[in-house]
């Protein structure tokens, strides 16, 4: 199952495990920055694309492609990164695997930002409430190892190690609730489990 994601306001559990997963609130943490294009093709590597959906397993390699030094298994795991930075088009390249977010997710990552991100993997972190946060050439102000703050509240991104901050459009509430639930299909159980499901159009 999906990790916890987000400091805790209210916890909501996930109806198959009993665990609890957290509503989203203020992040801080660590920051990876894409210093080129980062293609969903080398965030999971040929060889790994057809592996079972888990997330603890889709991390050992994951950004194995995307740079050298991530390329050892649990590498970008071990560096303890809790967002992304990238520029356009974050994790295009037309591939739909779904290993890139589990992934990332795996890894711990919390929220990615970037100017622009692909659609496939777009859909793809809202159906595993991983945000994918649009922020205007925030990876030119940022480098890696930089601490973020991010607030969903308000959709601000500070940078704690240069004072820089920028703005986002705050997450959706639904993308919040089904961040909360840890993931769609747990969000689409709790809807049918608690006679709410026809509120989903």
């Amino acid at each position: 199952m999906l990790p916890a994601l987000f400091a805790v306001k209210s916890p909501t559990p996930d109806l198959k495990t009993g665990k609890n997963y957290n509503t989203m609130a203020i992040i801080t943490g660590k920051a990876w920055v894409a210093k080129n294009y980062v293609m969903s093709f080398d965030m999971i590597l040929q060889k790994f694309w057809t592996s079972p959906i888990h997330p603890a397993e889709n991390a050992k390699w994951v950004m194995a492609g995307v740079a050298e030094e991530f390329n050892r298994e649990n590498a970008f795991v071990e560096a303890g990164f809790t967002f992304i930075v990238a520029g356009h088009n974050f994790a295009g390249g037309g591939k739909s695997i779904e290993h890139c977010v589990t992934g990332l997710i795996g890894a711990g990552i919390q929220a990615v930002f970037a100017t622009s991100f692909a659609r496939l993997q777009f859909r793809n972190a809202i159906n595993y409430g991983l945000p994918f946060i649009t922020s205007k050439d925030i990876n030119l102000f940022c480098e890696t190892g930089d601490m973020l703050e991010y607030d969903s509240d308000n959709g601000s991104i500070k940078n704690l190690t240069n004072g820089k901050v920028f703005s986002s459009v705050p997450v959706a509430p639904f993308v919040s609730e089904v961040a909360a639930s840890g993931g769609l299909m747990n969000f689409i159980r709790q809807k049918m489990a608690d006679g709410t499901i026809h509120e989903l159009h």
